[in-house]
């Protein structure tokens, strides 16, 4: 989530694009295992959703998914620049807009903490981001917040709220404590937003169908929050909604990752499959499973996977990094060589998977000659490019029996992800390439976005680190 206003996954989930999604907890199936439901930004269930959004013609709204597409990519860029203790950069300019399009917002509703009522824990909407690892709630006595509706979480209730000590995790080392002797955490984003947090093990409550999943989670207890101009930013005067956000719920790679907690028990997995709509956006009824829940395979799914890679060099980052080979564009490959995709010393270039990128990114260089072949497949099948259509690469329609190429990624060990429909969009009487440039070299090269994820099954293995992807009608 750019932190302009984070996000809590990752899906990588980072999971989607200017939908910014409400997860309400659906069914918890088998032990270890818990599914949420993810709600469409624009459906009127959503904390965020804006009447003004679904009023954008169709060739507005192509340009502001472009723009946000780029102010993702910018916002991951800019978390690996400044986590990165290798090069000296001025936070100034790295910082991301804030905009909260550079976020890709998905909300989820958790319950927190043990208390003599009934239910026993609290509930509270958290943002989640696939982009930052730390899972934190504004807590009561909290010296800087920014404005919430709800209670801020009064730990000192909780039964089963136990501080971390010093020098008991990776995380909390040097001068990371307080006076109390308790692990103090900074999470700082793009945005210029930072938290500094208590970290403490707190129990999370998944409740849902019927079922009830109780999980041991280090979580931050957040006592000043500064710079975060988007939570809590008068949305009740946009929307009529109270602002119910109290803080942020981490999927990203580091170890206080909600999914990497998760792997203690062997079930640090999660998927989802994003389904498509009217608008070839988003549509209300996707889901992200967690643990045994999340499966692939089913069904006769033919199933490809592919490494997740760890960076070699020293920094640290929550992003999702593949293995990008080539690109082809109907029957004909671009023919890039491994290294106009490989992850750079200072944490520039790499390909990610980010479900909270709209459409996928590529460098202005690698996008041209992806370009370059689209432009000969529709001049053979006697399209011409339209006039611009803000930044993107269009053709006119000039007959109803027109076809677009297929678009394939082809991804390490033969993981070749095969983009049908969703590589082109319909916008007024044109067709557009659903791939946008970067305006810049400061991020990763390559970022498959979340309308190239429509109808697959995708699912993250952080114990195997590999990336599992499948056709399906989501």
């Amino acid at each position: 989530m750019g932190k302009t206003a984070p996000i809590f996954f990752i899906f990588v989930l980072t999971i989607i694009t200017h939908v910014s999604l409400m997860l309400n907890l659906a069914i918890a199936g088998n032990p270890k295992g818990f599914t949420l439901r993810m709600i469409y930004k624009d459906s009127n269930e959503s904390l965020f959703y804006d009447p003004a959004d679904i009023r954008l013609a169709p060739g507005e709204r192509f340009q502001a998914l472009i723009d946000q597409s780029r102010s993702r990519a910018h916002y991951i860029g800019s978390q690996v620049l400044l986590r990165n203790k290798n090069v000296t950069m001025n936070p100034d300019v790295v910082r991301v807009p804030v905009v909260p399009e550079a976020a890709m917002w998905y909300v989820g509703m958790v319950g927190i903490g043990t208390f003599p009522t009934s239910p026993p824990y609290m509930n509270y909407y958290l943002m989640i981001d696939s982009g930052s690892d730390l899972t934190w709630l504004q807590c009561h006595g909290a010296t800087k917040t920014f404005n919430q509706d709800a209670l801020l979480y009064p730990w000192e209730y909780s039964q089963t709220y136990h501080p971390l000590p010093c020098h008991t995790h990776p995380a909390c080392t040097g001068d990371s404590c307080n006076t109390n002797g308790e692990c103090v955490y900074r999470e700082a984003y793009a945005s210029g937003a930072v938290t500094t947090c208590v970290i403490a093990k707190e129990t999370f409550s998944i409740t849902g169908g019927g079922a009830f999943e109780t999980l041991q989670l280090l979580m931050g207890c957040g006592f000043h929050q500064h710079n975060f101009v988007d939570l809590g930013n008068n949305r009740r005067l946009r929307n009529g909604k109270p602002d119910l956000i109290a803080g942020i719920l981490g999927l990203g790679r580091g170890p206080l990752s909600f999914i990497n907690q998760l792997g203690a028990d062997g079930q640090g997995k999660f998927s989802y499959c994003l389904e498509k709509r009217s608008e070839n956006i988003y549509a209300g009824g996707t889901y992200l499973s967690f643990g045994a829940d999340a499966t692939i395979g089913s069904g006769g799914q033919i199933v490809h996977r592919t490494p997740i890679v760890v960076p070699e060099i020293q920094f640290q980052t929550s992003a999702y990094y593949l293995n990008l080979e080539d690109i082809s564009v109907g029957s004909n490959r671009v023919g890039f060589r491994s290294r106009d995709f490989e992850l750079k010393e200072d944490g520039r270039g790499g390909c990610v998977i980010d479900s909270g990128t709209p459409y996928t990114v590529m460098y202005k260089d690698h996008f041209d000659r992806v370009a370059k072949l689209v432009v000969a497949y529709f001049k053979q099948n006697r399209m011409r490019v339209a006039a611009p259509t803000g930044d993107g690469l269009c053709f006119v329609i000039s007959r109803r029996d027109y076809t677009v190429p297929i678009i394939k990624f082809h991804f390490q060990q033969q993981g070749e992800f095969v983009v049908l429909e969703t590589g082109f969009l319909p916008i007024g009487g044109n067709v557009c390439l659903a791939i946008a440039r970067s305006e810049s070299d400061t991020g990763p090269a390559f970022i498959l976005g979340a309308i190239q994820q429509i109808n697959k099954r995708i699912l993250y293995d952080s114990m195997s680190m590999t990336l599992s992807f499948a056709d399906e009608i989501c």
